[in-house]
């Protein structure tokens, strides 16, 4: 994401197909790498949790302002959503995750 943006539902929507058409209804996880810092309306978890596929979402950053927004954000997801220092620690989180 780009540095100031802002991630709402119709953007996420967007995000949603794509991975609809990529994934079909297998399972997979996400994995958000904050590099830059953006807003998330946080309803948009509500809608990523009635995806079929999505099992997981990981977060990773190394700020420690973003966490504050990660716990919010955590609380709108109903499936597993974990956060990271590394994406070798996401990735690997997500992979076991997965294989259940």
């Amino acid at each position: 994401m780009k540095e100031g943006s802002h991630v709402d539902r119709a953007s996420n929507q967007l995000l949603l197909s794509f991975c609809k058409d990529y994934f079909s209804d297998e399972p997979f996880g996400y994995i958000s790498h904050r590099l830059n810092s953006y807003s998330v309306d946080p309803t948009v978890y509500m809608d990523a949790g009635s995806h079929p596929g999505l099992k997981a979402i990981a977060v990773v950053f190394d700020n420690p302002l973003i966490k504050s927004n990660v716990v919010l954000e955590k609380q709108f997801f109903n499936q597993p959503f974990e956060s990271f220092n590394s994406v070798d620690e996401a990735k690997k989180w997500l992979s076991e995750l997965l294989i259940k």
